[in-house]
């Protein structure tokens, strides 16, 4: 009895504990939570106070008067020459009877003149990029309207605008402007800044991306083509971190400009303090402009490194690749038509790794990879890289940028598959990219002055014409000297030293 009555005692004891403890867990939980609370809005508090000062100091200058400077005209892509028709390797074949004939032996062993190596940029990391000047915290912003579509690329993007107390300007001066820029900095207006660097992130978008959707956002509140849109893309851009500057034309027009280290063609562009500043509007003419050229607070200025953004997925129209030498190897592909919208507003540069890195979009390789990956299977490395170049050299008809676009234009991997042809560099970054993705090798870009290669560096010896990077042979293999087999350089370029890119 005693024994019972002693479990008892102590199992009541050990409820009471229990319960004691578990009150004093949700006390201080409670309690942890109330601090939490309290440091959330006191470090919101202290990001508004530093960027509330930094606007309402960029404002200030921003009523003083705009300097007046000459515009630069845009510079056309520089045109590569090309042969007009692609190089052919007519030397004849020998038959075999084999359903799947091997490559011809490449018996001629020629080391190319040592090159030019340019490593490639990297890309950047995602502390690299701009960000604001300080982290800006969502959900610590006053919700305003319902949301409203953004029509990205095809894509349509929920944000929330707002809806009511629309601020307008009476005029483009420099009051206006800074007036404007007081009543954006206002705090209505702050989870639109969260929300859309939270779309650069999710939506995978690079520089270039961003700048659209935020011209997308500014006209959706304010209508497209208005001072206000404007003025309102340049600040969503430089509370995000981008090196932004903004100009009035005679017309009293509104215009943005927007810093880049890197050469942008076919845009105008203002010399600032060295530094370039594109005019986001091409129809800008004029021979200079008044510009507010004050920076705010750690400003970056826009990369040209392509990430591909997350668009909605239209498939194009069906396209069948045929390899001559493989006709076994014949694939119906399709891409994505939004990506090749967004390739196409795309800034044209000739930084040939940007192109290459780009890779080739889900909606191609969902068709195309499992058609190469069976063509190659139980290949060495060699006979693959063979059947792979054999199917670039000739599924794809040639012609130079000039016939088919007007001036010179390279092609991302996409818009080779899309485009109904394409010239030697298409080819390179295409064949460049199957190389890496499917057979796992190290691939350069030969930049030649009037043609442009590319050369494999194989695990195993392979025999053929090479060329010597950083100590080991990398093979040439031009996708472009049709009928030509891995090991293969053009005659003509046997004694020519290219430059190198090299990723």
């Amino acid at each position: 009895m005693m024994t019972v009555l002693a479990l008892f005692l102590v199992a009541t004891m050990n409820a009471q504990i229990e319960n004691d403890w578990m009150e004093k867990m949700k006390q201080e939980q409670g309690n942890a939570l109330k601090d939490y609370e309290q440091f959330r809005q006191q470090a919101y508090q202290d990001y508004e106070n530093f960027r509330q000062k930094a606007n309402e100091e960029y404002a200030k200058f921003m009523e003083n008067a705009w300097k007046r400077y000459d515009t630069h005209p845009a510079e056309e892509p520089p045109a590569k020459p090309k042969p007009p028709v692609p190089l052919v390797d007519d030397t004849p074949v020998q038959p075999d009877p084999s359903p799947n004939p091997t490559p011809r032996p490449v018996i001629e062993k020629i080391r190319v003149p040592d090159p030019v190596v340019i490593t490639a940029i990297p890309k950047p990391e995602p502390d690299e990029r701009p960000q604001p000047v300080e982290p800006i915290v969502p959900s610590a912003v006053p919700s305003v309207a319902a949301s409203q579509n953004i029509v990205f690329f095809g894509s349509a993007l929920p944000l929330h605008l707002a809806e009511d107390d629309l601020p307008r300007m009476r005029n483009a001066e420099e009051r206006s402007v800074a007036k404007m820029w007081r009543k954006l900095s206002e705090p209505t207006y702050d989870p639109i800044i969260a929300e859309c660097l939270q779309l650069r992130e999710s939506r995978n978008l690079c520089d270039w991306a961003y700048v659209r959707l935020t011209q997308k956002v500014a006209e959706k509140q304010f209508g497209a083509g208005t001072n206000e849109a404007v003025v309102m893309q340049m600040y969503l851009l430089t509370q995000s971190g981008y090196q932004m500057r903004i100009g009035r034309d005679d017309n009293d027009q509104l215009l943005l400009l927007i810093g880049s280290s890197e050469k942008i063609f076919r845009y105008r562009y203002f010399v600032i303090d060295g530094i370039r500043f594109y005019i986001l509007e091409r129809k800008f003419n004029s021979k200079s402009m008044c510009i507010y050229d004050h920076a705010f607070p750690k400003e970056k200025s826009l990369s040209l490194v392509l990430t591909q953004p997350n668009l909605l997925v239209e498939k194009t129209e069906s396209r069948t690749i045929t390899s001559k030498r493989y006709p076994e190897l014949s694939v119906k592909v399709q891409t994505n038509r939004n990506l090749i919208d967004f390739y196409n507003d795309y800034p044209i540069n000739f930084n040939w790794q940007y192109y290459s890195l780009a890779s080739l979009s889900p909606v191609v390789k969902e068709s195309l990879y499992p058609a190469l990956r069976k063509a190659i299977k139980g290949k060495t490395d060699l006979e693959a890289a063979n059947i792979l170049i054999n199917f670039v050299q000739t599924g794809f008809q040639y012609q130079t940028d000039d016939v088919q676009f007007g001036y010179e234009r390279p092609l991302y991997p996409d818009e080779t598959i899309f485009y109904p042809y394409s010239d030697c560099e298409d080819r390179s970054i295409l064949f460049s990219c199957l190389v890496r993705e499917l057979l796992g090798l190290d691939v350069v870009l030969l930049d030649y002055p009037e043609h442009i290669a590319t050369a494999i560096c194989f695990n195993q010896p392979v025999e053929g014409d090479y060329i010597v990077v950083n100590g080991k042979n990398y093979i040439i293999s031009d996708p472009t000297y049709i009928g030509a087999t891995v090991g293969m350089c053009a005659p003509k370029l046997k004694s020519v030293s290219p430059k190198v890119i090299k990723f």
